[in-house]
């Protein structure tokens, strides 16, 4: 299980807790930021949204949170 996995099964609560000004935190080793990155532009996608615009935005209002290593 990986967190990808469960970006997936969980989409539409973790795009709703997004959209409604939740902050995301991702900590951990640097190399699992490109899956979790895929993922989220394919549920955004599957959406009918722009994961580019969406991270964009959580970036410019500090939400978007990374520590890796």
């Amino acid at each position: 299980m990986y967190v990808q996995d469960k970006i997936e099964e969980y989409s539409d609560e973790i795009f709703k807790l997004l959209d409604n000004g939740v902050h995301i935190y991702f900590c951990g080793l640097k190399g699992m930021m490109p899956g979790i990155q895929d993922s989220l532009k394919k549920v955004a996608e599957q959406r009918g949204e722009s994961w580019e615009q969406k991270l964009s935005q959580l970036k410019k209002n500090k939400r978007w949170h990374v520590e890796v290593y």
